[in-house]
């Protein structure tokens, strides 16, 4: 076993952050090994199973960026400890200069903004790094540092995804990305509907199995042929799923008398897929087929299971419907449940494995929810989810991304009772203009990247039942929230090519 041992500064720093035991390593393909976390006053201790030099990846408060994850350069293990603060201050600097290389390689203007943040995140470190036994002195420099370093990061990710956009525009406008939005109820009965039109190209119907086949042998289609039927009476693309979430709230109670039992398990899955492919073929440009397999341990099915149920059901949609655009989606893409999971394989890996298997897979889905609890993720920056993207974009199939961001950390009796936002992650309080300013940041990058496809916003509005908190588009009264505003302002954007001089 190996063992990663830091000085934590001040001593006390495990109370402060409790979320320090969330900590995990990565090796040199960026997926989490098995790893559990010891925390001792003015020591963290993170012991695994590889002995293999890794990157640390610990939630860690920034001031002005919120409690992030942020990640130390390359470790070797050692006996003496290293300064937890110095190293993650010095790992932030060091992706920063990484992607400014890459990039200025690519023929990015990199702006002056960026490198005197650059300058003061080396000066600081410097201080840092020579400051090993004055371990306050340390800890204030290095945290200086950092907070240079993510500025710095936010500025060149927002003048890539500016000068990125542009040459894009300046070739193809509009952008090909299909902007898409989550369907909720029947969208007659929903005030804002109308609206969607607005400002996005497709809507997504959501088939769940739970709701359509609440009794066994009996199905509702009601609601789902109302959505596809109105989406295609406003010239919406209809894209629908998922039709297998691996998640408790999407899978029948009924099916639990099958608990462990794979082949009736299957069985059921796949007849299910295949009426609702026959049902609307013809009528659905992208089927999500399944979403979160072999990340949680469910109605007792092993990993190697639910990627065997994965496959078959990507194949039985191919068989069906040949022409039409078939996508397997992930939660939680970055993986950090692997450090204490019971599930290893991960979703990049899963990813390339079924685009290697050539079952007929057309895309790839990553489901952004940013600081929420269960099936979300913790907070990172924008220089994280580029570098995220970038890596799926290596499977070489399309990238379809959906977004979830919380417009309040208040509680949400519409939402599933197990999801919370988790405020002390973000920069601020949640909010309504928080939701929009994020929005406008992740959703542009992942626009300006030309491998993903589609982009999805999760959730229409807050008044129907919902999986995550806040995270629509319009209130319960059926008004819009800023980022709605925001959204329509960027399709016009996109529908056209840059003014001169515009960046």
């Amino acid at each position: 076993m190996g063992v990663l041992k830091f000085r934590l500064t001040p001593p006390d720093l495990p109370i402060k952050v409790p979320d320090l035991r969330k900590a995990y390593v990565t090796g040199l393909d960026r997926t989490p090994g098995r790893s559990s976390v010891e925390l001792r006053p003015g020591l963290l201790m993170c012991h695994r199973d590889s002995t293999e030099s890794g990157r640390l990846h610990v939630p860690w408060p920034v001031p002005g960026f919120g409690e992030p994850v942020i990640s130390t350069a390359t470790l070797s293990d050692r006996f003496t400890t290293y300064d937890l603060g110095v190293e993650l201050a010095r790992g932030k600097l060091n992706d920063v200069l990484n992607q400014t290389s890459d990039w200025r390689q690519m023929g990015l203007i990199v702006p002056e903004e960026v490198e005197i943040l650059v300058g003061r995140a080396r000066a600081n470190l410097a201080k840092a790094v020579t400051s090993r036994d004055l371990p306050d002195r340390a800890a204030a420099t290095a945290t200086k540092s950092l907070e240079a370093s993510c500025s710095a990061a936010h500025a060149l990710v927002t003048s890539y995804t500016s000068q990125l956009m542009r040459r894009r525009l300046e070739h193809s406008a509009p952008l090909p990305t299909l902007l898409a939005c989550g369907l909720e109820g029947a969208p007659k009965a929903t005030a804002w509907s109308p609206k969607l039109r607005e400002v996005f190209h497709a809507g997504r119907v959501k088939l769940c199995w739970s709701s359509i086949a609440p009794d066994e042998g009996k199905k509702r289609w009601d609601e789902a042929d109302a959505q596809v039927h109105w989406c295609r009476k406003q010239g919406l693309t209809v894209t629908a799923g998922p039709l297998l979430e691996f998640r408790a709230g999407a899978i029948p109670d009924w099916l639990w008398l099958w608990e462990g039992d794979f082949e009736e398990i299957q069985s059921q899955a796949v007849e299910f897929v295949k009426q609702t492919i026959t049902r609307y073929r013809g009528k659905v440009s992208a089927w999500h087929l399944v979403h979160r397999a072999a990340a949680y341990d469910i109605l007792g099915l092993t990993e190697e299971e639910q990627i065997r149920l994965t496959a078959q059901i990507v194949q039985v949609a191919r068989r069906l419907d040949p022409d039409t655009h078939l996508v397997v989606d992930f939660d939680r893409p970055w993986a950090e449940w692997m450090a204490s999971g019971k599930f290893q394989l991960g979703p990049l890996h899963l990813a390339d494995s079924l685009a290697r298997a050539e079952l007929g897979l057309g895309g790839i889905g990553l489901e952004i929810a940013p600081g929420y609890s269960q099936v979300g993720s913790h907070l990172r920056d924008l220089l994280d989810f580029s570098r995220l993207l970038d890596l799926f974009a290596l499977v070489n199939l399309p990238l379809h991304v959906s977004f979830a961001l919380p417009s309040s950390a208040d509680a949400d009796p519409q939402a599933d009772e197990k999801i919370h936002v988790d405020a002390i992650q973000w920069p601020r309080r949640p909010d309504e203009r928080l939701q929009s300013e994020w929005a406008a940041s992740w959703v542009a990058l992942a626009a300006a990247k030309p491998f993903v496809r589609s982009i999805t916003w999760l959730q229409g509005g807050d008044q129907s039942p919902h999986l995550f908190p806040h995270a629509g588009l319009f209130r319960p009264d059926g008004t819009a929230k800023p980022a709605f505003a925001w959204l329509h302002e960027f399709r016009e954007r996109i529908s056209k090519p840059p003014d001169r001089g515009e960046v």
